[in-house]
């Protein structure tokens, strides 16, 4: 699956009144959307992007019926994979499709004229022009140039309206693509990369990730970015502003991503395939070691040999805020998720340890994916860390990665129990060096301040479906993945250790798999003042 197709259902919508709608389907919005009757788009621009090929050739075979699915046609993602199928007969269907589009929108209508698909559309007609419309005869080429014209118009008036930073820059790449085609001059494309730098701005941290802290989204924009690039570049404007941001996302790209290539599923990632990934990541330019620490997106990642961690040590960013098109906060009512401090771990290309993933349409499922239980970290009788209802949301604090002796050491404390329970949670992990080791505390702290008393406290793990986990009789876990000879061991202190059920999402599929549960009755420690749950994974050739 692509980083784009799927997610238009879901899309920020723009700001429009009813009045507004109305004059919109007048012939004279129509006569305002007018352009300067330019003949044609030019060929200069190449989609980096693969499709389809397969579903290509079920468009062309009409098994699929592009037009069965308003939103999905009008962002034109069927233009790829018939692009990906190649042959004379797929261009020539292309041309039908187009054609049957623009006579079906002779007038502003929605969801067609939307602005997060007017800007995906017009992209697509820009970037794949060399290989459908060159060819073409010229009454195709001056009617697609005129229709374009319009869309450029339309969408030029309303890229502020999409009330996210997001669907903002997604118009934003879709009008300089297409105006670069149509031979646009350099001033023209200059100004559209000083509005792209304003709300870049907004989108990112200085270190480069996401505001919203997502990587299925940080992915997506990155994309988005490789191609306002190529407009900038076939009009001869210096895109080095672009370049530098998409740099600073491909940093933290690489410190998400795994030794088997997919992102690390924080946040309800898991959408975006690792060929995907590893095509952006190519496309990009990006380069070089991946970072460490991403201090304002709120990551870590610990590695030696072929062992990787990654690990949440940043504060959730607020269900309904965070990217909004005013304020750079995402205003969007997705709940994010709520497993601050937990990780992942990668063994080579085998993940080991993984967070449940996927942003669900469901609320109720998205409620329960996004919960702490679906994260590989601690909770509080089964209350999340962060509560939007309450208000309450993690604090981090104290967040530290560097050498120790013998290894690797990474550490982080967060305040979200404090509210409820009056408990603050502090998280060590220790890679020894070579990865054959992964040493572990969840160590909990009574402040003093008022709240529920605490009864259990439970560290999940949850296994990657390839891993299988059994019981020893002397309370460790045997672990094995399937395909491999190495088998890992896990062992705890301060809880008993049990096996259970969990399920993992990756590609829109879900996957049967294992997590190991520690509880732990902490009812007493505002006697005792403290409580610590010690584990480890262990490497072993059995």
């Amino acid at each position: 699956m692509t980083a784009d197709r799927g997610t238009h259902s879901r899309a920020p919508q723009m700001r429009l009144s009813g009045i507004e709608k109305l004059y919109r389907q007048s012939g004279l919005f129509g006569w305002q959307l007018r352009g300067r009757g330019r003949e044609a788009l030019r060929p200069g621009l190449q989609d980096p992007w693969r499709g389809d090929a397969t579903r290509g050739g079920d468009i062309l075979a009409f098994r699929i019926d592009p037009s069965n699915d308003d939103e999905s046609f009008a962002s034109f993602a069927w233009l790829r994979d018939l692009r990906a199928e190649g042959s004379i007969e797929a261009r020539s269907r292309v041309r039908d499709l187009i054609s049957d589009w623009i006579d079906a929108n002779q007038t502003w209508r929605l969801p067609d004229w939307r602005p997060d698909l007017m800007g995906a559309r017009l992209a697509m007609l820009a970037m794949n022009y060399g290989w459908y419309g060159d060819s073409a005869d010229e009454a195709f080429q001056a009617r697609l140039a005129h229709n374009v014209e319009m869309q450029i118009r339309c969408l030029a008036m309303d890229w502020r309206r999409m009330t996210t930073t997001d669907g903002q820059i997604g118009a934003l790449r879709g009008i300089a693509l297409a105006e670069a085609a149509l031979g646009s001059d350099a001033a023209r494309i200059e100004a559209l990369q000083d509005m792209l730098a304003g709300k870049l701005a907004l989108a990112i941290h200085p270190d480069g990730g996401h505001v919203s802290r997502m990587p299925d989204r940080h992915i997506t924009l990155m994309r988005q970015l490789v191609e306002f690039r190529m407009a900038t570049s076939l009009a001869g404007v210096d895109g080095t502003a672009t370049g530098d941001a998409i740099t600073r996302m491909g940093g933290v790209a690489r410190m998400w991503r795994h030794g088997d290539g997919r992102i690390a599923h924080f946040n309800g990632g898991g959408r975006i395939s690792a060929e995907t990934v590893e095509e952006t990541m190519l496309r990009a330019g990006v380069r070089g070691k991946a970072v460490q620490q991403a201090p304002y997106t709120g990551f870590l990642r610990v590695g030696s040999g072929r062992t990787v961690i990654i690990m949440d040590a940043g504060d959730p960013v607020p269900g309904g805020q965070g990217a909004s098109a005013g304020d750079g906060h995402h205003n969007d009512g997705v709940i994010r998720g709520f497993g601050t401090l937990g990780f992942e771990m990668s063994v080579g290309p085998t993940q080991l340890v993984v967070n449940s993933g996927q942003m669900m349409a469901d609320p109720t499922l998205r409620r329960v994916m996004c919960s702490t239980a679906a994260h590989s970290t601690l909770g509080l009788d089964n209350q999340n860390s962060s509560s939007p209802r309450e208000n309450r949301y993690a604090g981090i604090a104290g967040v530290e990665v560097g050498e120790a002796p013998g290894g690797i050491l990474a550490i982080g404390s967060h305040d979200g129990f404090e509210r409820s329970h009056g408990i603050l949670h502090h998280r060590k992990l220790y890679l020894k060096t070579g990865g054959a080791n992964l040493r572990g505390s969840d160590h909990l702290e009574y402040t003093g301040a008022p709240g529920e008393i605490p009864n259990l406290a439970i560290v999940r793990f949850h296994l990657h479906p390839k891993v299988t986990a059994a019981s020893l009789a002397n309370g460790s876990v045997l672990m094995k993945i399937r395909g491999s000879r190495t088998g890992w061991t896990f062992k705890a202190d301060g809880a008993v250790t049990e096996i259970d059920n969990s399920v993992y999402f990756e590609d829109g599929v879900r996957q049967a798999s294992q997590q190991i549960i520690l509880k732990s009755v902490i009812s007493d420690i505002r006697t005792t003042g403290a409580h610590e749950i010690r584990w480890a994974f262990s490497r072993s050739t059995e």
